[in-house]
């Protein structure tokens, strides 16, 4: 095997459209953590001029002629072909020594196996257990998750349209996407211009989960370097047609009432059954009225929330985003994801991921909400293989594995 730099086109060629690709295995990714600090190589590793593997390596100068390197969800390679693996896994060590490099990690973007939309594993599903022995075979040695999200939700896209997907939400999922959709929720491209709205809605987020609030220059970054595969959509709703369609709907409720009495009148009905309804269509418009009132007291142009997707390669990633407190009981997020979903099938992606929900085995878990609000669009949970270490030098071990939350911190910026 020959290993080569390839140009951020050649590699893209080919990590745009490897199944194991991600955003984060990009020269978009690579192009982004390029600064005072990082580097970014690309690499492929060549048998008789074909390609058979590639990665984006990030390097960091810990100190002087002391590089740590990174392959972010890589490496972009057949794990079931140990030969291949080793034989690659030794080309990159090399290339990396020759750039004064002392230690690699990875974190596949390769998951263990298939589980449903509960955790549950799916019998005679996909099981890739040779990934870890492979891994230990090419000298690469498990580690604690520290870095990267390893627990994902997921929804496969693959041969299916939007009622399959649909149809396969949870109950309270549709009620409510049908019901925004009465009341005239939609979504829009947000305008970058107006981007500190989006930060003060990550800062209130951001204190609920403590997480790391990114800056006002580290969205226009990945703006700029994703640009043409990154939106930012906002939910929203005009008051007027709201109330507009809230009034439409009492009035149906009312003609349901004009039938009923005839037909009670008729005899077409029992006194139970007929007082029944009525008492739930008082009830409904009852509710229809409270909301009417609510809405009336809103601006005439409502930003509900707003949500950051990377559209790149295999997937639709939902990274961060929020709703706004004042419109959380509202459940708009629902459409937004919905309407998104829609987006993903129309343009031919085979993954919708609602990323990060926390290790689902664990009752500690501190992203349990999170999780079982995405289980109800009825995706898969998955479970990613972890974080590996190639040990080069064994002298400065500890100081890389000490020191790799502080360039990296995707983990802990997005939830």
């Amino acid at each position: 095997m020959e290993l080569r730099e390839l140009t951020k086109r050649e590699f893209d060629n080919y990590a745009l459209n490897h199944p194991l690709g991600s955003f984060q295995q990009t020269s978009f990714w690579g192009r982004f953590m390029e600064g005072d600090i990082f580097h970014a190589y690309y690499v492929g590793g060549f048998v008789k001029e074909k390609i058979v593997g590639a990665s984006l390596l990030l390097s960091y100068e810990r100190k002087k002629e002391v590089r740590i390197f990174y392959a972010p969800r890589g490496f972009l390679i057949d794990y079931k072909n140990e030969e291949l693996l080793k034989e690659f896994t030794e080309e990159v060590k090399k290339f990396i020594v020759e750039k004064h490099g002392v230690f690699l990690k990875i974190d596949p973007y390769i998951l263990v196996r298939d589980r449903d939309s509960e955790g549950n594993i799916i019998d005679g599903g996909v099981y890739n257990d040779f990934v870890e022995v492979n891994l230990e075979h090419a000298n690469f040695i498990k580690v604690d998750d520290r870095i990267q999200p390893k627990w994902l939700s997921r929804i496969n896209l693959k041969d299916k349209t939007i009622d399959d997907i649909f149809n396969n939400f949870s109950s309270k999922a549709r009620q409510t996407v049908r019901r925004n959709e009465r009341l005239g929720f939609k979504v829009r491209d947000f305008d970058f211009n107006d981007i500190d709205n989006f930060i003060d809605i990550i800062n209130k987020e951001s204190k609920k989960y403590r997480t790391i609030v990114p800056t006002k220059t580290f969205y226009e970054d990945l703006k700029q370097t994703f640009d043409g595969n990154i939106k930012f959509i906002e939910v929203y709703f005009k008051k007027d047609e709201v109330i507009s369609n809230i009034d439409k709907m009492i009035i149906d409720v009312n003609k349901e009432k004009e039938v009923r009495i005839n037909n009670y009148h008729n005899s077409k009905m029992t006194a139970e059954y007929f007082i029944d309804k009525e008492l739930e269509d008082e009830e409904e418009i009852k509710r229809l009225d409270n909301l009417k009132d609510y809405f009336s007291k809103c601006s005439d142009d409502v930003s509900m929330g707003i949500y950051m997707f990377i559209t790149i390669g295999n997937e639709v990633v939902a990274l961060n985003g929020g709703i706004v407190d004042e419109y959380n009981k509202l459940d708009a997020s629902y459409t937004l994801h919905y309407e998104m979903i829609k987006y993903a099938i129309d343009n031919g992606y085979k993954y919708y991921n609602l990323y990060e929900i926390g290790d689902i085995t664990d009752d500690n878990n501190k992203l349990k909400n999170s999780y079982n609000y995405k289980k109800n669009f009825g995706g898969e949970v998955v479970e990613l293989v972890g974080e590996y270490d190639l040990v080069i030098n064994p002298k400065y071990t500890n100081m890389a594995r000490k020191y790799f939350p502080e360039y990296l911190g995707v983990k802990t910026i997005f939830k």
